[in-house]
């Protein structure tokens, strides 16, 4: 009985305190509750945190509480296959000299991974990080060896409202197509006018906005040394012409994005880049090219400067150009120009200063039927792919050209092939159109066909009892398919 007394004792007593500071102890339960939602919040976002988790389009990521600390791992896989479904060397009528044209009339099919990369991220604390990223699926000479290149091996450093700073092996600043990651492009392939004019990865220093100036203003600059995955240059006091130390080069790019809205963006460009070898031995200097319709699966070449045969003539080379982009909703149009040109010194038994101009361009547009839109970020100046839930559907088409026939000199003697400049260059100009199926934002199937139209400035008249015309050339038309899966 006194407990229960006691107890009734206490509930008055509680009521009685209650009713006489009721706003009282309301505020502070009120306070109470607050802090515990707060405590709650706290909670889950900290045990998010410290766990491995899956982003879209980001891979596996592993992140510290804190933040200064994480680790993501993400790679692309890119499986072609193409066939040549019709290659002759008569074009309107005229039939081309067999030696004036790279082309055979062939057909035939062939497959390969054209990308299998993985990218291994991560950042240290204070803004300090790091980038690899091997290409098990880089074969430079289309052979069955298979080499691994890093596209990325870098350090890099955040600066509070300056950007980012990377030091090492990195995509330098170059075109829109460029700029653009492969895991983004609307066409298996960038066009044949940029595959000849960019410098790709390279090692040195190279700085980015990274959002200094939000989604209005992007720019890259970028100085570096070597050629295209070269890791290592060594300076030799012997002679300067057989060291490598005088290959260095610098490329700068700009984004303005003046449009910037839900429904509409549009962007405007410019990008120029440089890179000496003037006192660099050239020997076997391996200088531009581009795959027959683009097709890396294709082995040959359709346009080709060829090597410069122990020619010690160039000096340097020079790229530049405009870019523009337009997006309206599920509507894309994009379009580049690029202008080149080769420093010479001097050709074997002949005087020649003149530079050896190339230049090309592409329009291209792109219809996503389902309704999606593309990816745009302004502050990075790029496109950056479609965000599919389940199933959409792309339809391309686009139109490229290049040339690549500006011959200043000829050296006939057979050890050169008719020249230093193999095949002349060539021009071709080709028509794409195709289809992009996503399974969802990271597996997407890509069907292309295309056709191409080669000439070749042979340097020899035509000859009417043969049939064959003045210059060389070649129509192919190709089918592609491609399974991409990126995460």
């Amino acid at each position: 009985m006194n407990k229960y007394f006691t107890g009734i004792a206490i509930m008055t007593t509680g009521i009685f305190i209650s009713n006489v500071n009721a706003q009282d102890y309301g505020a502070q339960i009120d306070a109470l509750q607050n802090e515990v939602l707060k405590m709650k919040q706290k909670i889950n976002q900290s045990s998010k945190e410290d766990k491995a988790y899956f982003v879209k389009g980001k891979g596996l990521s592993i992140k510290s509480t804190d933040g200064k600390y994480s680790f993501q791992i993400k790679g692309r896989l890119m499986y072609d296959m193409a066939a040549i479904v019709h290659d002759e060397k008569t074009v309107n009528g005229v039939t081309s000299d067999y030696n004036s044209s790279p082309l055979g009339d062939s057909e035939g099919w062939g497959s390969e991974f054209r990308r299998l990369r993985f990218t291994i991220k991560g950042e240290v604390g204070n803004g300090w990080g790091f980038a690899l990223q091997p290409d098990f699926a880089d074969s430079p000479d289309m052979g069955a060896d298979r080499s691994v290149v890093f596209k990325d091996a870098h350090i890099y450093k955040k600066i509070k409202g300056f950007g980012k700073i990377f030091v090492g092996n990195n995509k330098v600043a170059g075109g829109m197509y460029e700029n653009t990651s492969s895991n983004a492009i609307v066409f298996n392939e960038r066009p044949m006018h940029n595959e000849i004019m960019n410098f790709g990865n390279r090692t040195g220093i190279t700085y980015d906005t990274d959002g200094v100036f939000g989604n209005v203003f992007h720019g890259r600059m970028s100085f570096f040394s070597g050629t295209e995955s070269a890791f290592e240059q060594n300076i030799n006091l012997g002679d300067a012409k057989t060291g490598s130390h005088q290959a260095w080069g610098y490329s700068f790019a700009g984004q303005y994005t003046f449009i910037d809205q839900n429904d509409i963006k549009a962007m405007v460009g410019v990008h120029y880049g440089h890179q000496n070898l003037k006192s660099m031995d050239n020997n076997d200097y391996d200088t531009a090219s581009a795959y027959i319709n683009g097709i890396h699966t294709i082995s040959d070449k359709a346009l080709d400067l060829g090597d410069w045969d122990g020619v010690p003539a160039l000096e340097g080379f020079t790229f530049y150009g405009p870019q523009a982009l337009v997006i309206y909703k599920n509507l894309m149009l994009q379009g580049e120009y690029q202008r080149g040109y080769y420093e010479l010194e001097q050709l074997t038994g002949e005087t020649q200063e003149e530079d050896y101009d190339i230049h090309g361009w592409s329009i291209g547009g792109l219809w996503t039927v389902t309704g999606e839109q593309m990816k745009y970020s302004g502050k990075k100046g790029k496109i950056g792919g479609l965000k599919c839930k389940r199933h959409c559907t792309q339809v391309k088409l686009q139109y490229q050209y290049a040339d690549a026939v500006d011959r200043p000199s000829k050296n006939t003697s057979a050890a050169n092939n008719g020249g230093p400049f193999r095949d002349d260059g060539g021009q071709g100009s080709v028509w794409k159109g195709g289809i992009n199926p996503f399974f969802n934002s990271n597996v997407k199937l890509s069907l292309e066909y295309s056709h191409g139209n080669y000439e070749y400035d042979d340097g020899i008249a035509e000859d009417t009892t043969n049939g064959y015309g003045e210059n060389g050339q070649s129509e192919v038309s190709a089918i592609e398919a491609r399974l991409h899966l990126k995460f």
